[in-house]
């Protein structure tokens, strides 16, 4: 009698999902949007698709090939929620208080995600991109007319103060009974009209 031929590990059985670059992507974002950076593991990834760790380099680089295109979307994110609710505002009242509301929501959703999107992007022609077009809406949030000098040192003024913000919220760091949200709007405020207090 014919010996019966099994299923190779790594190819996809009937009826299994076919393994592409993407889907491993997708399942590495949800991974890391779960458990973070640091406890992701090519291990768990491949036994989560059915697979044996080395059959998922048919279709990726390695750890780190994962990771550029993790920040590639995370970018991307980042720049479809900011452009999405900067088209839902006013002309000229409500764009600056949009942008800095959707950039603190991001840091909120997508907390393991947010350390990728405030690094230079200068290095990489496709971070570049993305990283120029949040660069664009910011310019358009804030009615920069052109990037010279003196709005360079604005953005940087304007990044710090959010940054910051973002970062006390996280770490736990407004430990005072008054509303986080107040403090958040007077911020806002703050940058709408140019003056701190």
């Amino acid at each position: 009698m014919a010996k019966k031929i099994k299923n190779k590990i790594g190819r996809p059985k009937k009826g299994q999902t076919q393994i592409s670059r993407s889907l491993i992507l997708d399942l590495a974002w949800e991974t890391i949007q779960n458990v973070g950076f640091s406890e992701f593991r090519l291990a768990t990834l491949a036994e989560t698709l059915g697979i044996r760790t080395p059959s998922l380099y048919n279709h990726i680089k390695d750890t780190e090939d994962i990771f550029g295109e993790i920040r590639k979307r995370a970018l991307q994110v980042l720049g479809d929620r900011l452009e999405q609710n900067l088209k839902k505002s006013d002309p000229t009242k409500e764009r600056i208080r949009n942008f800095l509301k959707s950039y603190r929501s991001f840091a909120k959703d997508f907390p393991h995600m947010y350390p990728l999107v405030i690094v230079a992007t200068e290095s990489d022609p496709e971070l570049k991109l993305l990283g120029d077009r949040i660069l664009q809406l910011c310019l358009f949030a804030f009615q920069f007319e052109t990037l010279d000098k003196e709005v360079v040192h604005r953005i940087r003024i304007i990044r710090s103060l959010v940054h910051g913000f973002i970062e006390l919220e996280r770490e736990g760091g407004f430990g005072r009974k008054e509303s986080i949200e107040e403090s958040f709007m007077k911020l806002t405020e703050s940058l709408e009209t140019g003056k701190l207090w």
